[in-house]
């Protein structure tokens, strides 16, 4: 929230955040569509997406939702499996064993591309 409220704060952040996610709905909406997104849109909101992340408000604001992200990751995992909807758990084990898994987020900025 507070991160969002520093963004609110600086009108430039604000428009060029407005901007990104605008673009990044209608590329959305293209492939709910069926249209696959071409190589220019996928670069353009690369590039836009790069270019936010120069800008700190914007930056911490990514950087809090992806962390946000992983944790309702994690929540909703224990959750199904503490109802027992995950047939998966083995699998999980066997491949972390002999593939890197995924990292719980943690304060790093990711980039489309990555």
């Amino acid at each position: 929230k507070e991160d969002r409220a520093a963004v609110e704060d600086h009108e430039a952040a604000k428009i060029m955040l407005r901007d990104f996610q605008e673009k990044q709905a209608e590329l959305q909406k293209q492939q709910m569509e069926g249209k696959p997104a071409s190589e220019k849109q996928t670069e353009e909101l690369r590039k836009l997406y790069e270019i936010l992340s120069i800008n700190p408000y914007i930056r911490e604001l990514f950087e809090a939702e992806f962390a946000f992200g992983g944790l309702m990751m994690d929540v909703q995992q224990t959750i199904t499996q503490g109802l027992g909807l995950d047939s998966s758990d083995d699998e999980e084990e066997e491949t972390t064993e002999t593939e890197p898994g995924l990292e719980t987020p943690t304060k790093k900025l990711w980039t489309p591309g990555n």
